[in-house]
């Protein structure tokens, strides 16, 4: 049982020799054509600091990995893929042969050494203490496995294929979080297509669901490689900075000085736009994405029926915190805020500006064909006067 031992056997479908592989787990080591991102964590100034043995994680597999994870040998997943044997000469084949190396890798370190070891440690003991009366230990066959993908091995190497790719904030990797799209693509299409139709089934009320599904993204394997690989690969986190209130009452000063020199309706519209959402955004406490949902018929409803009042309203048209009408969500706010923000200030200013060129329906945030502005777009001029 130690080692790394690969159970198959020759299918009627196959002509090919059985397979009985067996491997020292630290012989089972990466294609040499691997150049899979492996996250090294580091404190602040680079240097890392880690035991030897931390250093090798996911570099080589260990004995007893086939007890606790369903393991084929590179060779049996290649015949299930391609029906044929590896051509040597072919790159083509090398790149699978090495996408199949580090999805099985990344399997077998979905669960940490010490729990391996465990399971090793247990199943021996078991076979001995059984010796010890002449009773075999009974245990589950560990294969024959299918002549086909039965566990998502072609989406796993799809996944590692497009962490090859460029990344938004790494030139040479795209990260978990972006690769794990491609599982949830397959799910959607299996669900939807007859046989995942008709084999789901449902355990639940109307609101909680659990779903029982023959889908090969609920398999065991390849939950030990979603787990496997994003311990391979890390989390880099980038979260937005937090806007503080010093810094936003200068940015409205900024935004009210271009007001004043501004001589033409487009750049009062682009000064107007900008602003307005940056204090509605700030003062109502929303999610960027969700400011878009400003009407521009509402906010012209309700800024003359509220004109002298200690407050405003700004309307917000579609789904909103989870509601499932589609009218509007009023959201009060204050005329002027304790520390200086002019809400009611910017929201006339955007009124009227789009009143010149006789907008008086749609988004609240448009441009001067009346098109809802892109985020990138307001990004871009917010983080300009930022």
């Amino acid at each position: 049982m130690r080692g790394l031992f690969c159970a198959n056997f020759a299918s009627s479908r196959m002509c090919w020799t059985p397979c009985r592989a067996v491997w020292c787990g630290t012989c089972y080591v990466p294609h040499p054509l691997d150049r899979f991102y492996k996250f090294q964590p580091s404190d602040e100034d680079g240097f890392d600091w880690r035991p030897a043995e931390e250093l090798q994680r996911h570099e080589h597999g260990r004995d007893g990995d086939h007890l606790h994870t369903p393991f084929q040998c590179d060779l049996c997943l290649f015949r299930n893929l391609k029906f044929r044997n590896p051509l040597s000469t072919d790159p083509t084949d090398q790149l699978l042969l090495c996408c199949i190396r580090r999805a099985n890798l990344d399997a077998v370190w979905g669960r940490e050494p010490h729990t391996v070891q465990a399971t090793l440690r247990a199943v021996t003991q078991l076979t001995t203490q059984l010796c010890h009366v002449g009773l075999e230990p009974a245990l589950p066959a560990l294969g024959p496995h299918p002549v086909e993908d039965c566990c998502g091995l072609r989406v796993a190497i799809a996944m590692l294929l497009k962490s090859l790719e460029p990344g938004r904030y790494h030139a040479t990797y795209q990260q978990f979080e972006t690769i794990r799209k491609l599982r949830a693509g397959f799910s959607n299409v299996y669900m939807a297509s007859v046989i995942g139709s008709q084999a789901m089934r449902t355990v639940g009320g109307d609101r909680v669901k659990h779903y029982l599904t023959y889908s090969p993204m609920q398999s065991l394997w390849f939950e030990r490689f979603s787990q496997g690989c994003l311990r391979r690969m890390g989390q880099d986190v980038r979260q937005d900075w937090a806007i503080t209130l010093a810094a936003m009452g200068a940015l409205m000063q900024c935004f009210d000085r271009d007001w004043e020199v501004a001589t033409t309706w487009e750049q009062r519209n682009e000064i107007a736009v900008c602003a307005a959402y940056s204090v509605i955004a700030f003062c109502g406490s929303f999610r960027g994405n969700k400011v878009f949902l400003v009407d521009l018929a509402g906010l012209r409803k309700y800024w003359r029926e509220l004109e002298g009042q200690e407050h405003a309203i700004v309307p917000l048209l579609g789904r909103y915190k989870g509601e499932q009408h589609s009218r509007y969500h009023l959201v009060p706010m204050a005329v002027r805020t304790n520390s200086g923000l002019e809400v009611k200030l910017w929201i006339d200013r955007l009124v009227r500006v789009k009143e010149e060129k006789g907008h008086m329906q749609g988004p609240a945030f448009q441009d001067g064909r009346g098109v809802l502005v892109s985020a990138r777009w307001l990004e871009g001029k917010i983080m300009d006067q930022l």
